[in-house]
């Protein structure tokens, strides 16, 4: 990694909800439960949140390094229905040497709609992806 990643770094990304990111949106990929409500789902906020650190961590990436979520705890407050926006923050909190730490918020054009904390391990990709091909094939998976 880059010198120069400090606490206070941080990050924002915006998106517009539509039906993609609702909590049925989600649901469709597991048939059998209940209708469920039309709007944007948790899994895609904690995403989000990710996504935000990761824009953060971007600028300060060497070549061939990447970073993966290794912790992340969310509440989520608030719904937001489609056509809505959401925003998310991650501001860095900590910074180890392969270890980084966030602060996460997330705000809809009506205020806040979630917070926590999030930490991302850097990678090397080359490793990394290497790992990931010999268990593939170790269980059969593509």
């Amino acid at each position: 990694m880059k010198p120069g990643l400090a606490a206070g770094a941080s990050h924002r990304v915006s998106v517009v909800v539509d039906d993609s990111l609702t909590v049925p949106g989600v649901s469709a990929a597991f048939p059998g439960f209940a209708e469920m409500p039309r709007v944007f789902a948790t899994a895609y906020l904690v995403g989000f949140a990710e996504c935000a650190a990761m824009g953060v961590l971007a600028p300060f990436l060497d070549a061939g390094e990447g970073s993966v979520g290794i912790d992340i705890a969310v509440d989520h407050t608030a719904a937001t229905p489609v056509g809505m926006t959401v925003t998310a923050v991650a501001t860095v909190t900590s910074v180890e040497p392969r270890v980084v730490g966030f602060e996460v918020e997330l705000f809809d054009d009506a205020g806040p709609i979630g917070r926590g904390t999030h930490r991302r391990a850097i990678i090397d990709r080359a490793k990394f992806d290497a790992r990931v091909a010999a268990k593939a094939e170790q269980y059969g998976a593509s």
